[in-house]
């Protein structure tokens, strides 16, 4: 007995897209391949920020990435906090830390997708925070600039006063930061 003609069942296979980086991407892996896992993990972090996902390498991550997770140090060195991070560390409202920011008592910027970020190492405590903030910001008036300033060994400030600003800043040395700061922005 002959087979009836079957229609012959067109089977696609799924297309497989890997990402690309952009030349200037590649380039920049070429050039700092250290700086790479860093990278992979504040994207993965600001991903799982974005999305509302509690960040936490075991419950979040796929095991593979893992790896890639940065811890973050408890001195708050290099650490950049979210609005709401800031605020329960001062101590005080949403509300008011934005209220801070607007009149420049505390160094922050919008960055795209995070939010504001605020660098940690300016908050002394609960309601304090470093002293000098608005009078740099005054001089350097774009706050990722000033914090750039500020976070970075300074060759504008004498070094017999400190070597970073932001800890000549906590040393009550406002005045010398400040002219340090106009300094920079003269040779910048």
């Amino acid at each position: 007995m002959k087979q009836a003609n079957k229609p012959k069942v067109r089977v696609e296979k799924p297309l497989t897209v890997r990402p690309a980086l952009s030349r200037a991407a590649a380039q920049f892996v070429e050039k700092h391949p250290n700086e790479v896992t860093g990278i992979v993990a504040n994207a993965l972090e600001a991903a799982a920020f974005e999305a509302g996902l509690v960040v936490s390498a075991e419950r979040v991550l796929p095991a593979a990435l893992r790896r890639l997770v940065v811890s973050r140090p408890d001195s708050g060195h290099g650490r950049v906090l979210s609005i709401s991070e800031a605020a329960e560390l001062l101590e005080v409202t949403r509300v008011t830390a934005y209220a801070w920011i607007e009149s420049r008592r505390l160094l922050a910027w919008r960055a795209t997708r995070r939010g504001v970020l605020v660098p940690a190492e300016q908050i002394m405590g609960a309601g304090e925070v470093v002293p000098g903030i608005a009078e740099v910001l005054a001089v350097i008036s774009d706050p990722e600039a000033a914090w750039d300033f500020l976070g970075e060994e300074s060759a504008f400030l004498d070094p017999e006063v400190s070597v970073r600003p932001i800890d000549a800043l906590r040393q009550g040395k406002v005045e010398a930061v400040v002219a340090a700061a106009h300094s920079f922005l003269e040779a910048w």
